[in-house]
């Protein structure tokens, strides 16, 4: 790579099947609300306290609810669903991190849950990365991890992520960006990228090859 020096991956709907827009589209059936975009918009890539604020006004929960009820009703429905999942690895994903292994850059992973609330069934492929980033405080957290934790030039550093907040974040500093959004017949991300404008967009890691990477490194009109 001539011009990258760092790819982040977000784990959550690109490295592990997709768990957070199905347990949000089941508390939205539960509570009888309708699932749009803006539910998405306001709860994905976000801190954790202001997406539980914001769904506890949206599913029409009383005003005396707490974040933190919300919040484990909702990982406790995850904690169902992700049960009932039987790999969560999406296909392909050895190889692809294999393949970034190979590259001259840095890699890193990156997401809004502590490192201990990752899916143990992940925990292996962590030896592939310089180091997990949780960036629930930080949120969407690219400027940070860009600037304050490796010190690198916007234009140095390729996020793969499959939410249209972080696609926003990266047209709005110029980084290079690969959009894996969600496939779901009820999501809305897919669409939502193709409004903010990525160019780079695939619907699995297994489409980003090497080729595809450099030339993505070599492309001065990412946006």
């Amino acid at each position: 790579m001539k011009k990258i020096k760092l790819i982040a991956c977000d784990i959550d709907g690109v490295l592990l099947v997709d768990t957070f827009s199905p347990v949000l589209h089941i508390l939205s059936k539960k509570y009888g609300v309708e699932y749009t975009a803006e539910l998405e918009s306001n709860t994905f890539s976000q801190r954790r306290e202001d997406a539980a604020a914001y769904a506890i006004r949206y599913l029409g929960l009383p005003e005396e609810t707490s974040t933190k009820e919300l919040l484990n009703e909702f990982f406790n429905e995850r904690k169902n669903f992700i049960q009932d999942d039987e790999d969560p690895i999406i296909p392909g994903v050895t190889e692809f991190l294999e393949m970034l292994n190979s590259l001259d850059v840095k890699v890193v992973c990156y997401g809004g849950l502590e490192e201990n609330m990752i899916d143990t069934r992940f925990r292996p492929y962590l030896k592939y990365f310089d180091q997990y980033i949780c960036t629930n405080s930080f949120r969407p957290g690219l400027k940070e991890i860009t600037k304050e934790i490796y010190d690198l030039d916007f234009s140095e550093v390729l996020f793969i992520d499959d939410v249209n907040r972080v696609a926003e974040e990266a047209k709005k500093h110029q980084i290079p960006f690969i959009g894996v959004p969600a496939r779901h017949s009820w999501g809305f991300q897919e669409k939502e990228m193709k409004k903010t404008g990525v160019k780079y967009l695939v619907h699995s890691v297994k489409e980003i090859t090497k080729d595809y990477l450099e030339n993505i490194d070599s492309d001065k009109a990412i946006w």
